[in-house]
């Protein structure tokens, strides 16, 4: 090849030269950007295309983090609980799991969908750290409570409806309309009755263990 000849530009399969994918992509990077767009419109309108233009980036480079929109939206909710995860110190049961209780609630009712997503797709997920975490919180108040296995396993799905229940039918409500059968501050009162309703229960429960 003669010295003042550049070899040809390569081109793509397609016969197009090949796209810049954008600026590198971490995992921080994406985990802002993905509460910052569910604070603001919701869990359920997060998309690998839509996720991927505000960060400026290929969609191609999402898929380095997550497999898909499933993985993207779990990882999103733990984030979410991350940032609110409960004093555990407490040296008894009930403090710890009204402690859980509350931290839950207000750490999903910030991220409208978030608490929905959980109670209707991820509900037997065990992979993501801080969800496993409180979990296996809940469990250890439920056994020093005194409950068996299976009666703890009851609990934990009707703490999950109690608490993020709570979340779904406010943020389905307008602040305040009198033509609702329901008035969003009443629902969000009434989650601190059913707390006490909930240890109630499981003292009942474990009283006939």
């Amino acid at each position: 090849m003669r010295a003042d000849k550049q070899p040809p530009a390569r081109i793509s399969r397609r016969g197009r030269p090949p796209q810049c994918e954008g600026p590198a992509l971490d995992r921080a990077r994406l985990i802002a950007t993905l509460l910052d767009m569910a604070r603001s419109g919701g869990i359920e309108a997060l998309n690998i295309r839509p996720v991927a233009r505000r960060l400026g980036v290929s969609p191609r480079l999402l898929y380095h983090h997550v497999r898909d929109k499933e993985e993207m939206l779990g990882l999103l909710t733990d984030e979410i609980l991350r940032g609110r995860m409960p004093d555990l110190s407490a040296p008894d049961w009930e403090s710890r799991l009204r402690s859980i209780a509350r931290a839950v609630h207000m750490a999903y009712r910030d991220f409208p969908g978030s608490a929905a997503f959980i109670l209707s797709r991820s509900a037997n997920r065990l992979e993501q750290p801080n969800a496993l975490a409180i979990r296996r919180a809940i469990f250890a108040a439920l056994a020093e409570a005194g409950l068996t296995q299976p009666q703890s396993d009851e609990m934990l799905v009707i703490f999950s409806v109690i608490v993020l229940g709570n979340v779904v039918v406010a943020e389905s409500l307008t602040d305040n309309d009198d033509r609702l059968a329901m008035q969003r501050d009443v629902v969000e009162a009434a989650f601190t009755r059913a707390t006490d309703m909930l240890l109630s229960a499981i003292r009942a429960v474990a009283g006939t263990a």
